[in-house]
């Protein structure tokens, strides 16, 4: 046996030694454990600071030593221990084991780790490594050495020999032979130790094991494979040299398979350890790499995926984040789905041991999780454990108190569990009459108990879940009365609340019939502040004319109108309200937009501009905004009842949506549609399929949030052997902004999908305002979006500073900033040459500058001749104003306080030219050397036309920055334009070669859900604004086929029609039914001439190039 290196690691000299504070904080620390024993946190708090006094002691610590051990017997008691703290205690232990009381105590210590972390490659490393130190003292040291005597010498002896070094390496490789990064250190010792006793008794029996050894190695995939392989192929010549060619042709198969799969992980386990190593506690960025590691394992395909090694991902996973249980929440779930389901004909059939060794694990490792308590509940009733087993798990699960610190969703969880196996506990079938009853007795006691604990707690089920429970426990015993007490009892805390009515009239009707139920509703319909008042007051209109007699459907109907017309007022006020409100908010916006574009006075010349394409197009009159921008007036009808606050108010996505989950994969949307359509009128509906492929999420949003409360009524209705769950979609919208200019909905997907299912992503249309750069982000649930608000403030440039939020319409601050608080002042007429460092240095005296803007200029390293400075204080901004006025080259500074609601005004000051060269007719010192030099002439219309491409069918979603990132790659650009009044853009490159290749490659080219063509400006023109959906608007097959092929090119858009007015004949009168000719024309010679003897140029020197045109010249140009 080889001699292994046996010195223990030193203590560490660098340890700093606890001071007075760090003695105080421990004795607080000591005091909190022994009266909280179950606070985890304050335990470790003590272990650290007892390890520091233990590493930095100097001298005996043999009394720190033992008090450090008892810190960490009383958490291993509680808790498991993390692999980390597992390494560090026996490291402590071992360095001062010299007795051989103190060895068998290491030697304990290693196998309560490996049971504890049984995944663990370093713990059993450690474990071996110590057993395999003890066998080689016990063979080379004498007793005095060891400081033993006889008897415990021969004992040590004894314990620790070859055998049991063997059988140790062999637990240990067994254990984490599937850890395929870090198994290797135990296989490779375990096999070298082999081979060693191969090689000094080569028995049959030996030589077999070995071979065994290497077959079933070389099927697991792990981080030295083809070392592995190579070592096989040696072993193999040397022992089985005969048959060498046929046992390598069988085994590269196999080894090929391992390698392939290893190969495809190589690089997630390389990021691994990389982060690993480099850090004793796990990081954001190790939480990263393990969640996308996990997630692509664990996603595969059915005939890819391999469970074992999922599995064992999920072990070393939880290694480094034991403590986190949605770790755990993701294994038991991957593990109950993944198993052998049971036969069909014995479907009671126990789970597999594994489920509930890992749900025991489960709840030790996070008692604060009441999914895994609740998880843990039905697997052993599942499995047919006995009522006083499970019953101690849920008493186990509650008596320590953190499921009420971790929240009362956690405890209601467990409950609900709890509740339901006691349900079902006391109906199960029972031939013993007294059996059945005692059962009923013990069932109904335990119910009654959660419920008491639920009330006595300190925060409150709103949803009253337990009491639910309570109630469907009386009514399978066909105790209504009990049930309808509870009923009765909730109505005293729950009685503003129209969905508790709801339900207890849906249980009246189901459970008594129409007069009770009617009884019911009628009270709720005139219970005064009812949340949702409209739902119940429908719910009793349709109950009385469905089962009424005529003087009830009379009364009902005075009374109906008097309610409903008092909630009509109260909605009109809430909706007035909310209109001023969001009306002050647009304005604000708008002003606040204005401040960032200031005017640029007119300079009486005339521009480069007018020649360009689309100069004489923006001379024209354009439509008032508020024309496309119409609303319908709110009409109320006869017969459709008084107007809901969302027919009134602005559309209200936030609160007008629900989530429906668990619906049948790939469940077709028309059904979805089918299932609400009598809950209210449906504006827009999305469908994801989960990752697993068992269930689909749907969103729908109503009209109003009355639809989304009748919508509710479909909780737990079964769909096609699928119990659906609606929730109401509040807080499942962020509010996203401060990304970078160039980011789309790829980019916005990217940074948020570990947070959950990304439902839609919605960018604001810049049809009026172009500047506008926010987005929402709608998930499948509540939870994570909150989960994804994590990103809130994170960095993802120079200048971005990420704002993610819940989105809440109604619930919109105040603009505050630099600006509002009179930090930031504006500067104009800086001379275009002035680079920033230069307006820093005049400004920089004032006070500490935090920002410096100068707005980049049409080409790359310019500015606009303006910008803005931000200092920390507004004295510093205010004294910065005196240096308007001062010469900067060859321009005067104007300088003012940056206003958030700029007011235009005439300037008495000459005007600004257009260009940096000439300012009040001197000459710029950079133009000096040229102002001699004539100026060459500006270039020609078809020179400009013959650079500038129309980007048609654009969608309005588009931003400049976005477009421009699109289309640099092509060449410099020098203009680039969004048309969105006309869906497109126009871009005029500096070469007519770059937009020649520009417009081959972006035609057809889909952004944003729509295909781009590449035309004239003309045709540009001819193109109106994208019309966006009316919501609720069902379309035909046909319709969406269509739609589809516009999108893809297939069809032409639909033109103008334009009357000719040199058309001969008569002219035919209103009606007439005639078909459209084209106007003839004569061909003469040198061009056309029309019928009205109007010579025209040839067409090729005047229209615009068609895609075969650039083609040409791009091939031309690269000859």
């Amino acid at each position: 046996m080889a001699d292994p290196d046996v010195t223990p690691a030193p203590l560490d000299p660098n340890v700093e030694p606890l001071g007075d504070e760090d003695y105080k904080e421990l004795e607080r620390l000591m005091i909190t454990v022994t009266d909280k024993p179950y606070q985890y946190v304050a335990h470790i708090q003590v272990i650290d600071l007892l390890r520091r006094a233990f590493l930095s002691a100097v001298g005996e610590r043999q009394g720190l030593l033992k008090e450090l051990r008892r810190a960490r017997e009383e958490l291993v008691v509680l808790f498991p221990m993390k692999e980390c703290m597992w390494l560090e205690w026996i490291k402590d232990e071992r360095h001062e084991a010299k007795t051989y009381e103190d060895r068998l105590l290491v030697m304990e210590m290693c196998g309560r780790a490996v049971v504890d972390q049984a995944a663990s490659t370093k713990l059993w490393r450690q474990y071996a490594q110590f057993v395999e130190e003890q066998a080689h003292d016990a063979a080379t040291k004498t007793k005095e050495e060891l400081m033993m005597d006889d008897a415990q010498f021969t004992t040590f002896r004894g314990l620790f020999d070859e055998v049991v070094v063997l059988d140790t390496y062999r637990q240990g490789s067994e254990a984490t032979s599937i850890d395929i990064a870090d198994s290797p250190q135990l296989w490779d010792r375990y096999r070298d130790l082999l081979v060693e006793k191969l090689e000094k008794d080569p028995t049959q029996e030996a030589l077999t094991k070995v071979f065994s050894l290497y077959e079933s190695r070389l099927a697991v995939p792990h981080a030295n494979i083809a070392e592995t392989f190579s070592s096989f192929s040696s072993f193999v010549t040397r022992y089985y040299n005969a048959d060498y060619e046929q046992i390598m042709v069988k085994y590269n198969k196999i080894y090929s398979v391992s390698a392939e799969k290893w190969g495809a992980r190589e690089v997630s386990e390389l990021h691994l350890k990389r982060e690993v190593d480099a850090h004793r506690d796990p990081t954001p960025d190790e939480w990263t790499i393990w969640i996308n590691y996990v997630g692509w394992e664990t996603q595969q395909a059915e005939k890819t995926l391999d469970i074992q090694m999922a599995f064992s991902l999920y072990e070393r996973f939880l290694l480094r984040f034991g403590e986190m249980a949605a770790v755990w929440e993701d294994y038991v779930f991957f593990m109950l789905e993944k198993l052998p389901s049971p036969e069909p004909d014995n479907p009671d059939e126990p789970h597999d041991p594994k489920v509930i060794s890992l749900m025991r694990r489960a709840t030790r490792s996070c008692p604060w999780s009441g999914t895994l308590w609740a998880q843990y509940i039905l697997a052993l009733e599942h499995n047919r454990k006995p009522f006083d087993l499970i019953s101690q798990v849920k008493h186990e699960a509650t008596r320590t108190g953190l499921l009420d610190l971790a929240g009362i969703e956690e405890v209601v969880r467990i409950n609900i569990a709890w509740c339901g196996y006691l349900t079902r506990y006391a109906f199960a079938s029972n031939s013993n009459q007294v059996l059945a009853e005692d059962a009923f007795d013990t069932a109904e006691m335990g119910i009654r108990e959660a419920t008491t604990e639920m009330n006595a707690g300190p925060a409150k089920d709103h949803h009253y879940r337990i009491p639910r429970a309570q109630i469907n426990f009386y009514t399978r015993a066909k105790k209504f009365e009990f049930a309808r007490k509870i009923w009765k009892d909730l109505a005293k805390t729950f009685g503003k609340s129209s969905e508790f009515w709801l339900r207890w009239y849906n249980w009246e009707l189901a459970n008594a019939g129409d007069a009770a139920a009617a009884k019911v509703i009628e009270r709720a319909a005139n219970t005064r502040d009812l949340d949702w008042p409209e739902t119940v007051l429908e719910t009793w209109k349709t109950h009385v004319e469905n089962s009424g007699s005529a003087k009830q459907i009379e009364g009902m109907v005075v009374v109906y109108r008097r309610l409903m017309r008092a909630v009509l007022e109260k909605r009109e006020a809430e909706a007035a309200a909310l209109a001023e409100q969001q009306r002050q908010q647009q304005e604000a916006e708008r002003q606040h937009a204005a401040s960032l574009a200031p005017p640029t006075p007119s300079t009486g010349k005339r521009r480069r501009s007018d020649l360009e394409i689309g100069g004489e197009e923006e001379q024209r009159a354009k439509k008032s905004k508020q024309e496309d921008e119409k609303e319908e007036p709110v009409v109320a009808m006869a017969d459709q009842g008084p107007p809901t606050a969302a027919q009134i108010a602005k559309r209200d996505r936030e609160n007008c949506t629900i989530i429906v989950k668990n619906l049948p994969p790939n469940y077709p949307e028309v059904k979805v549609r089918q299932l609400f359509r009598e809950c209210g009128q449906i504006n827009s509906l999305k469908i994801i399929n989960e990752a697993n492929n068992t269930s689909s999420t749907a969103t729908v949003e109503f009209d109003s949030k009355d639809d989304t409360l009748s919508a509710q009524v479909k909780d737990q209705k079964v769909v096609d052997d699928h119990v659906i769950s609606v929730q109401i979609g509040t807080g499942s919208t962020l509010y996203v902004t401060n990304f970078p200019p160039i980011a789309d909905d790829t980019f916005i997907r990217d940074l948020f999908k570990d947070f959950g299912h990304i439902v839609d992503i919605r960018f604001p249309s810049l049809k009026y305002n172009t500047n506008r750069r926010f987005c929402y982000v709608q998930f499948a649930s509540a939870g994570e979006a909150k989960a994804a608000t994590a990103l809130h403030g994170s960095q993802l440039g120079e200048k971005e500073t990420l704002i993610v939020l819940i989105s809440a319409p109604n619930q919109k601050k105040e603009r505050s900033g630099a600006t509002h608080e009179g930090r930031e002042i504006y500067i104009r007429n800086i001379d275009f040459s002035a680079s920033e460092a230069e307006v820093k240095d005049i400004f920089e005296k004032y006070g500490d500058i935090e920002k410096i803007r100068l707005p980049p200029g049409p080409r790359k390293g310019t500015h606009k001749g303006f910008g803005f400075i931000v200092f920390s204080q507004k004295s510093a901004a205010n004294a910065a104003c005196a240096e308007s006025g001062t010469q900067l080259k060859a321009r005067q500074l104007d300088v003012s306080i940056a206003s958030p609601h700029p007011v235009t005004t005439t300037s008495n000051k000459p005007p600004r030219s257009s260009s940096p060269a000439v300012a009040n007719g001197d000459v710029a010192p950079a133009a000096a050397g040229a102002a001699s030099t004539a100026t060459p002439p500006p270039p020609s219309f078809d020179q400009i036309q013959s650079k500038t491409l129309s980007l048609l069918s654009l969608a309005d979603t588009v931003s400049e920055p976005r477009l421009r990132h699109l289309l640099e790659p092509f060449g410099p650009i020098r203009k680039l334009q969004l048309r969105p009044n006309h869906g497109g853009a126009i871009v005029e490159f500096h070469n007519t070669a770059d937009a020649g290749r520009c417009s081959l490659a972006m035609e057809g080219k889909e952004i944003d859900g729509k295909r781009i063509r590449v035309g004239r400006y003309e045709e540009l023109l001819k193109e109106k604004p994208e019309k966006k959906e009316k919501k609720g608007t069902w379309k035909s097959r046909k319709e969406l086929e269509e739609e589809k092929e516009q999108r893809e090119g297939k069809v032409v858009g639909k033109g103008v029609l334009m009357r000719s007015s040199g058309r001969e004949g008569a002219r035919r009168g209103l009606g007439f039914k005639g078909a459209l000719v084209k106007r003839k024309e004569e061909k003469k010679e040198g061009g056309t001439v029309d019928k009205g003897g109007a010579k025209k140029d040839d067409a090729a020197g005047k229209k615009g190039k068609s895609n075969d045109d650039f083609k040409k010249m791009f091939l031309k140009a690269g000859q």
